[in-house]
């Protein structure tokens, strides 16, 4: 039986991730920081091969603790989906450097440290996945999403570095760039959306690319072509247009 251990589980990706690798014969543990929401999520899965532990990823003790604690409850990590994340949203007008550094310290060091729990483990038993949610918003900076955006290309050209560093290891590493999906972070979004994608719907995909073991799931594939059109659109273009379409703050709360 399979382990997968998944970072920012109690909601959005994270649960419907859990629950599609569960009901494909995973044994899942589940990670974040609300614990009501993770026993609910684990009793609703209903059997043993599910188990969780409560963790702020920011913190590396407390997160190395919880994976021990999964890994004894359900065997050795075959898989990590790094897939905590927040946002912040605003202009870079308002920028503070303590905002900024509470989205690295979550959207990166979750990353890293999350990594580094289970990396030394799965290279001595030769084998295992690496992934991470990272994000369309990635692929260029965006306007009033600057920090997130950083963010998320940190993780996308850290993860692309690891996957040549592991090839020879039998370690994979799969990126995940999902465009905007029903969940938690998206629900704070003011401005229209394109190419929404249900919870469920994205759980399936993830799942199932994490599974056939590929370098990138990106998703859905018209925002990721709109995406790289912008990304290689040169500076001048860029600029102008996404100063005429760039959306609304999101949501306070």
């Amino acid at each position: 039986m399979k382990v997968a251990i998944i970072t920012g589980a109690s909601s959005g990706i994270g649960a419907a991730v859990a629950a599609e690798l569960h009901k494909r014969g995973w044994a899942v543990g589940l990670i974040a920081r609300r614990e009501p929401m993770l026993a609910a999520l684990v009793e609703g899965l209903g059997d043993d091969r599910a188990a969780f532990a409560t963790a702020d990823v920011g913190d590396e003790a407390s997160l190395n603790a919880a994976v021990a604690s999964l890994e004894q409850a359900l065997g050795p990590c075959d898989l990590m989906f790094a897939n905590a994340g927040i946002g912040d949203g605003r202009s870079a007008r308002n920028f503070t450097a303590s905002a900024t550094k509470k989205i690295l310290n979550v959207n990166v060091e979750g990353v890293i440290h999350a990594f580094a729990a289970v990396l030394p483990g799965m290279l001595e038993r030769g084998h295992g996945t690496l992934s991470a949610t990272s994000s369309v918003a990635g692929f260029r900076g965006l306007p009033n999403f600057g920090p997130y955006s950083a963010s998320k290309a940190y993780v996308t050209s850290l993860l692309e570095a690891m996957r040549v560093d592991l090839r020879s290891s039998n370690i994979k590493v799969t990126t995940v760039h999902p465009g905007f999906v029903v969940s938690e972070l998206t629900e704070r979004n003011a401005f229209n959306m394109p190419f929404l994608v249900k919870t469920e719907k994205a759980g399936r995909i993830i799942a199932s690319g994490l599974e056939r073991g590929k370098r990138e799931v990106n998703f859905p594939w018209q925002m990721i072509c709109l995406m790289k059109l912008v990304k290689w659109a040169p500076n001048w273009l860029y600029d102008r247009m996404v100063s005429v379409l760039s959306p609304t703050q999101p949501k306070k709360d």
